[in-house]
């Protein structure tokens, strides 16, 4: 028999079916429960929903500028970095191939947003950095978009740093399967000591600066950030992910 589509199909065809318990708590799943999909399947489902949105706000924003979505992000990347990065770190930051950087980087020069200079440790590398003019439509651009952080800063903050961390685990998780660069993230930082103090507002410390914080302070893209070894960044990790597993 081909069971017909649709949740309503779903949901006669269980009232006659299977019946077993679904939870670990041994309760009895209902006709609702057992036609649901599963949950990491709806959180993906979110997440695109919130991607459309994004990517919607990334077009409005770069449209402004004459821009197409790469080069505004390599435009951003730009702003958030102290020292100019190579073609092949801006590359590799955007997870595009290098090639389309390349192409992008051309653009940019054109428009007058972007100069190209030798890299300070390597005359025969080729760094990226703004021009004033690139520095001004960095500030116009936000000033348009953010329609997401809009969205973000009407959560209770309680949510926010909640969300926060599991963003930070996903892209942790990304990042160990090889789908994205290593970013410079503190639960990736050989300064970074979890969970090492007992208050709970500042449980974390970082030893570069010799300075205890909490989880709203963690930061995702640190210009001090020095890669962990593998073992450390492994125990780190383990500690980190321990403590909010039992919240």
């Amino acid at each position: 028999m081909i069971m017909p589509r649709g949740i309503a199909a779903r949901l006669r065809h269980l009232l006659d079916f299977d019946r077993t318990p679904k939870y670990n708590n041994g309760t009895m799943a209902n006709a609702l429960e057992k036609a649901d999909l599963p949950l990491s399947q709806k959180l993906g489902h979110a997440l695109n929903r919130v991607q459309v949105a994004m990517r919607a706000d990334s077009w409005e924003s770069f449209g402004q500028g004459g821009l197409k979505p790469t080069q505004g992000q390599i435009l951003i990347l730009l702003s958030e970095r102290a020292a100019a990065p190579r073609l092949s770190e801006i590359a590799s930051e955007l997870a595009v191939s290098s090639p389309t950087v390349s192409d992008s980087v051309a653009t940019l020069v054109e428009k007058g947003y972007v100069r190209k200079s030798k890299a300070k440790d390597d005359a025969r590398a080729v760094a990226i950095q703004l021009t004033p003019a690139g520095k001004k439509l960095i500030k116009q651009l936000d000033s348009v978009g953010g329609a997401m952080q809009t969205i973000l800063s009407c959560l209770p903050e309680s949510e926010q740093i909640q969300l926060y961390r599991t963003m930070l685990r996903m892209v942790r998780e990304l990042q160990v399967s090889g789908r994205i660069p290593v970013g410079r993230m503190c639960v990736t930082c050989r300064y970074f000591r979890p969970n090492a103090h007992k208050d709970s507002n500042r449980p974390h410390h970082c030893a570069l600066v010799d300075l205890a914080f909490g989880d709203r302070t963690l930061r995702s893209d640190c210009p001090d950030h020095e890669a962990a070894d593998e073992h450390l960044a492994a125990q780190n990790w383990e500690s980190f992910a321990a403590c909010h597993s039992s919240e």
